[in-house]
């Protein structure tokens, strides 16, 4: 059974540091239906913690950015929370970062700001899941080989080379979604991610609503 650190979105919320993970499921959408469809995840968007207040009202202004489909943006945590109706939010963090490798994280996020979204890939990986279900075979090595730029996003993709380009390079494989498989490459770890892999992934921890 999945275990948060904190029972309540509360708690969860005002303990929140730079570069932790917020994963959303929309709760209704074709696109969102699709993405869980595809991917066998309760999840369908990623996003990550970019700057804390130190205001103790809740909520406390915790402002996220998130590769959507019109690029990279930065918003309000608050605007989710308000819309409860329509989201349902969880919460991960990466473990075992120091104070100065999140403050990397913001630069990275500050150099991807308007970033245009990667709707090709987004397409490829339906397809990916259309023929891996037709026929049996695995089509990710063509799809990361074929589609993926590494100056466009999903907001997977965003998340893990955050955590890529902000560890020293001894510690890039602990902070890799996907574990290693004797038939993936390190690109398909890089690149071939979707929600699912972000909450299943053992480097990371629980801290609220935990689903796979």
């Amino acid at each position: 059974m999945l275990k948060a650190k904190y029972p309540t979105r509360e708690e969860a919320v005002k303990r929140l540091k730079v570069g932790n993970i917020i994963l959303f499921k929309r709760k209704k959408g074709l696109l969102q239906y699709l993405i869980r469809k595809a991917s066998g995840s309760y999840w369908t968007h990623t996003a990550l913690v970019f700057q804390v207040s130190k205001i103790s009202a809740f909520p406390p202004s915790v402002l996220i950015v998130e590769a959507s489909q019109t690029g990279i943006e930065v918003h309000r945590l608050e605007t989710y929370l308000n819309q409860l109706h329509l989201y349902d939010i969880g919460f991960k963090r990466m473990n075992d970062l120091t104070g100065e490798e999140r403050e990397r994280f913001r630069g990275f996020f500050l150099d991807a700001v308007d970033t245009p979204y990667d709707r090709r890939r987004l397409r490829a990986y339906f397809l990916h899941h259309y023929f891996e279900r037709l026929t049996g075979k695995n089509y990710s090595h063509w799809v990361t080989k074929e589609t993926v730029n590494p100056n466009n996003y999903l907001c997977t993709t965003f998340a893990q080379r955050a955590y890529y380009l902000a560890v020293a390079p001894k510690k890039r494989p602990d902070v890799l979604f996907r574990p290693m498989r004797p038939d993936m490459n390190f690109i398909e770890r890089m690149e071939f991610i979707t929600p699912g892999d972000v909450a299943s992934s053992e480097n990371t921890t629980w801290l609220f609503n935990p689903h796979l």
